[in-house]
């Protein structure tokens, strides 16, 4: 999704540019900072027919408030 001064708007290349990089049966797990696009991002997935995909329910938030294992990037 995008931000736009009319609000948030779908990317309309999102299911091309997966297919660019994963096949429908692979496996996925779609997040994001909180949880919420990533539910729309799963949504859209399903209804194209990808068949392992799974929203990381309350995103990346959620994941450092549980205390699960980040690893950063070294500069």
């Amino acid at each position: 999704m995008f931000n736009t001064p009319e609000g948030r708007v779908k990317n309309p290349k999102f299911l091309d540019q997966v297919l660019a990089v994963c096949k429908k049966e692979d496996n996925l797990v779609v997040g994001c900072q909180s949880g919420v696009r990533s539910v729309y991002a799963t949504i859209d997935l399903v209804d194209a027919e990808f068949k392992n995909v799974r929203n990381m329910g309350g995103g990346y938030s959620a994941w450092v408030g549980n205390a699960f294992e980040v690893t950063k990037p070294n500069p």
